[in-house]
């Protein structure tokens, strides 16, 4: 009933449309209690979170569609009174409602697909290596081609600097991405070349802070398909920073990988995966925000400039019960003299993972889970060096 509730109303929005526009839509939400207990400290923190996701597709023809994605999540609540409108949207404390994406895609005889809009990921490519989730406005065009289809991007991170009053185009953050999806066999080979021209100072959502005149490079490659029965998922990026500042704080080479294998043996799920982020004095490679391997790892402790090696085995027990448990361990590879300048503290530190899982429905499932870290932190940050975390999570998926 309630979705079609609200695809009525959003059909409301959309009165102009032609009268055989047909509205789809999914969704999830979820709702979660989490525990942290930190040993040196002696603290423990209980809080929730939630997330509601809604994405609508309007397809108005078989080559035109709109596609709109609505969240309303937190982090932590705080009280109404004492909301942060001093912080971006994705920062930590602040509890709201956004349409994270809202774009149209038309697709033309010649073979070409316009896509264009909001989006809430930049340098969005392969896999979920290096993805930035931060919102920004894009125009996208991919071309059908007998060797693959190629991609054409250019995204507006930030819009001038607003200083007194007035928009410079000068001052702008801007993006751009030409890469190319083909077929090798079982494989899917994805390589790119991305571009960030940062032209005023920008933080991302994760803190990390370009210098105005910053010229970002990076060249990376994914790959993704089969092995018999064993599923490949890499992805291998160069990345040049070129800060023009006096400061000249970033600048550098460095370059990334992540791969994951997985099978199945004996009726167990097995998957090995390894992340590598080098590192050039205080430059390292950006690992981003949407890649999670761990419950902590990758999730609530950045990753960037780190070596993490995982094992992750799983076992369903029945129809509608599983478990699932991963070990990870992970080190910085700054030097001494830049790791309290490194978003990631931590020296080394090794993670486990425990998971049940339970269907209570085709569209209901209930997890619990316990993380525990140890290992060592040499500026005394416990959260980034050892703790107990727990969760309790119902998700509805619809």
């Amino acid at each position: 009933m309630f979705k079609k509730v609200f695809a009525a109303m959003l059909a409301g929005l959309f009165i102009s449309a032609p009268a055989f526009a047909e509205v789809k839509m999914s969704g999830s939400f979820f709702i979660k209690g989490n525990y942290i207990q930190e040993p040196d400290s002696g603290k423990d923190y209980r809080y929730y979170e939630s997330d509601l996701e809604i994405k609508s597709s309007i397809i108005v023809d078989e080559n035109t569609s709109v596609d709109i994605t609505a969240e309303a999540f937190d982090t932590s609540w705080e009280n109404s009174n004492n909301i942060r409108y001093d912080a971006g949207a994705n920062k930590k404390g602040q509890n709201y409602f956004e349409i994270s994406k809202a774009a149209m895609t038309h697709k033309f005889t010649t073979g070409t697909t316009f896509i264009g809009g909001i989006d809430s990921n930049l340098d969005t490519w392969g896999t979920l290596f290096g993805d930035n989730a931060q919102r920004m406005y894009f125009i996208q065009a991919d071309q059908a081609t007998p060797f693959g289809t190629l991609t054409f991007k250019t995204e507006k991170i930030s819009e001038g600097d607003f200083a007194d009053a007035k928009e410079d185009d000068d001052a702008d953050v801007d993006g751009y991405l030409v890469g190319l999806t083909t077929k090798a066999g079982a494989f899917t080979i994805q390589p790119a070349f991305y571009y960030m021209d940062v032209q005023s100072a920008w933080t991302d959502d994760l803190d990390l802070a370009l210098n105005a005149g910053t010229k970002v490079s990076k060249a990376q490659v994914a790959v993704t398909g089969k092995i018999g029965a064993i599923n490949l998922e890499s992805e291998l990026g160069f990345a040049s920073y070129d800060d023009d500042t006096a400061v000249g704080a970033y600048d550098g080479s460095v370059f990334g990988l992540w791969a994951d294998a997985g099978t199945t043996v004996a009726g167990l799920g097995v998957n090995a995966g390894i992340l590598y982020s080098s590192t050039d004095d205080n430059v390292a490679y950006y690992v981003g925000d949407e890649l999670c391997p761990m419950e902590v790892l990758g999730d609530e402790i950045t990753l960037d400039g780190t070596t993490l090696a995982r094992v992750k085995v799983s076992k369903a027990i029945t129809e509608t019960v599983s478990v699932d448990s991963s070990l990870a361990y992970a080190f910085n590879n700054f030097d001494d003299d830049f790791k309290a300048a490194a978003r990631t503290k931590f020296d080394k530190v090794y993670e486990i993972d425990v998971n049940a899982y339970y269907k209570a429905s085709d569209a209901v499932t209930l997890s619990t889970g316990i993380a525990f870290l140890d290992g060592d932190d040499k500026t005394e940050k416990s959260y980034e060096d050892e703790g107990v975390w727990g969760y309790v999570k119902m998700n509805v998926a619809f």
